[in-house]
């Protein structure tokens, strides 16, 4: 919260920008189908990142010291050829707070995306699967948004911080990710996620 506190503070108008570009639906079909990735390389347990549009989603996106290129994260899950993401978001876009499942096109939608990023852990398959059979626990059991941004506790998480607990869990090692650190406090940022030695990355895409 201290954390937010201070970006609210450095003015909402400095990431003001609309949060949709109110993109036809057919011009939204056309975009996807040039941005869409190959499917067949995708697995379950890969990381989604995505730059949201407005400024909530710019602020987040500055939380990241190293590299400030998304604002949100998820996790990939493959369902019958289909393809998913496990996604902690709140506010106005998630009314109910809880563990999001979206189709990957919803996630990467440009009329409310700037661009996406996919990346890869060098976790083993039984890690991958436990990783996914996690994500789908906390789906199923409603896990809410942490909107106080608290990694101490386990009840809520935000969406990096869900992802971050996830890997570590099934990797046995609360060091595998780094964390970023701000007055004292402790957080995880999107590029803690991915501009590490475990990750590799697989596509991206620039609306």
């Amino acid at each position: 919260m201290i954390l937010l506190a201070g970006l609210t503070s450095y003015g909402y108008f400095h990431f003001y920008e609309k949060e949709h570009v109110g993109l036809s639906e057919e011009v939204i079909r056309e975009k996807w189908s040039r941005a869409k990735p190959d499917i067949s390389g995708l697995r379950s347990g890969d990381l989604i990142f995505r730059h949201g549009r407005g400024a909530i989603s710019n602020m987040l996106m500055a939380m990241s010291q190293r590299e400030s290129k998304y604002s949100h994260a998820g996790i990939i899950h493959k369902e019958n050829e289909k393809v998913f993401v496990y996604h902690a978001i709140g506010g106005e876009e998630n009314i109910s707070n809880k563990l999001r499942k979206d189709p990957l096109e919803v996630f990467c939608n440009p009329n409310d995306v700037h661009a996406f990023g996919i990346y890869r852990l060098d976790l083993d398959a039984g890690q991958l699967l436990e990783l996914d059979s996690l994500a789908e626990m906390y789906y199923t059991s409603g896990l809410e948004f942490d909107t106080k941004f608290d990694l101490s506790t386990d009840a809520k998480m935000y969406c990096s911080e869900f992802v971050y607990k996830l890997i570590s869990r099934v990797a046995h090692n609360e060091n595998y990710l780094s964390l970023s650190a701000v007055s004292g406090m402790k957080y995880v940022a999107c590029d803690n996620l991915y501009l590490n030695t475990h990750s590799r990355f697989i596509y991206s895409y620039n609306y």
